[in-house]
């Protein structure tokens, strides 16, 4: 069989919604799943800071740091990051994760599955979610590398000011070098490789471009392929609204999500603005991906937070209906008007 990988490129634009996009069928050549033995190397602290996005980047999926007390110091997704005024530097997701999905899996069986970096209310390993690992090679951590050529980093390599460079796989159903089983997780069996990218110029330091790169690394087959973004998106400025202070916080009730057709964009804003402290708009949309854009689609799909219940937008338990989630569009997720009919958004 031809060996084939599988590219998607998203862009993190800022001016959570759930974006993903459908591959192509793909077939693999006959690789030896190898289980990864060493002690696992979880890299969390690397975060873009080149342009006016502070994006944390890990090597297990993962985008954002949690708005985490101990990370308080370490943007989550932040915009704008270089702005002296604190009022402008606003924080946009807590978390966002990969998903990806596919009939297949390491047994042969044809089933939906979906591999995921992160689920609604999952928050750490031994937790039913958090299912890519990296390599646990010692030396595989976030690598960083630079076009400026006055950088120590510079790398006549680089696509970027700032590239972040990273490895992780879906394969174990233990975190390497623990004895943390990977709850309910049943891979499809693939490596992933990722690049994000940032520049400093003023032109282009309001997005951040990621850039997957898929293998199966499994024996079988996998079809009917969905790579997706999970995002817990939440508009906020900590300066003012902080999570980390005693009698802090803030809340979602105001965050608005929407999708727009023409861009292929989702998007979430915070309707009041905080008092003018969270006025700025996260967007993210697929570039491309390794096939003819006539023969992918796009899909966009929200849901209230931890509820499994709601009939429009549920929560997904199962990979079944994750699958779901990444291959389709519910027509209650696109308000016609959003100002005439509230209803058909998303309240946090």
């Amino acid at each position: 069989m031809k060996f084939i990988s599988t590219h998607t490129i998203f862009i993190l634009l800022f001016f959570s919604q759930f974006v993903s996009s459908q591959n192509m069928p793909v077939n693999r050549d006959t690789l030896a799943v190898n289980q990864l033995a060493k002690p696992v190397i979880d890299d969390y602290w690397h975060y873009h800071d080149v342009g006016n996005i502070g994006l944390t980047v890990t090597n297990y999926g993962l985008l954002g740091q949690g708005y985490l007390a101990a990370l308080q110091d370490q943007p989550s997704c932040q915009y704008k990051f270089q702005s002296p005024l604190e009022k402008e530097r606003i924080e946009h997701f807590s978390y966002a994760g990969l998903w990806i999905g596919g009939i297949g899996g390491m047994d042969g069986q044809e089933e939906k599955l979906v591999s995921t970096a992160i689920v609604d209310g999952v928050f750490e390993y031994g937790e039913a979610g958090f299912e890519f690992t990296n390599s646990a090679d010692e030396d595989d951590v976030v690598r960083e590398r630079s076009s400026i050529v006055t950088s120590p980093l510079f790398d006549p390599n680089a696509i970027s000011h700032q590239d972040f460079i990273s490895d992780f796989t879906d394969q174990n159903l233990t975190v390497p070098g623990t004895d943390i089983n990977l709850v309910d997780h049943n891979p499809l069996g693939l490596n992933v490789h990722m690049e994000s990218y940032a520049w400093n110029f003023s032109y282009a330091d309001a997005f951040v471009i990621l850039n997957y790169t898929i293998k199966n690394i499994s024996q079988y087959s996998i079809k009917d392929i969905y790579v997706g973004l999970w995002v817990d998106a939440s508009i906020a400025n900590m300066n003012y609204t902080s999570n980390y202070e005693p009698g802090g916080g803030f809340t979602w009730y105001d965050n608005l999500n929407g999708f727009d057709e023409e861009y292929n964009m989702g998007y979430q804003y915070d309707a009041d603005g905080d008092n003018g402290f969270a006025e700025s708009y996260l967007g993210i949309r697929p570039l491309g991906a390794s096939v003819l854009r006539k023969n992918y689609d796009v899909y966009y799909d929200q849901w209230q937070w931890s509820n499994a219940s709601e009939p429009d937008f549920f929560m997904p338990t199962t990979d079944e209906e994750r699958y779901t989630k990444l291959s389709t569009t519910p027509v209650a997720s696109i308000p016609s008007n959003p100002d005439e009919d509230p209803a058909s958004w998303m309240l946090l």
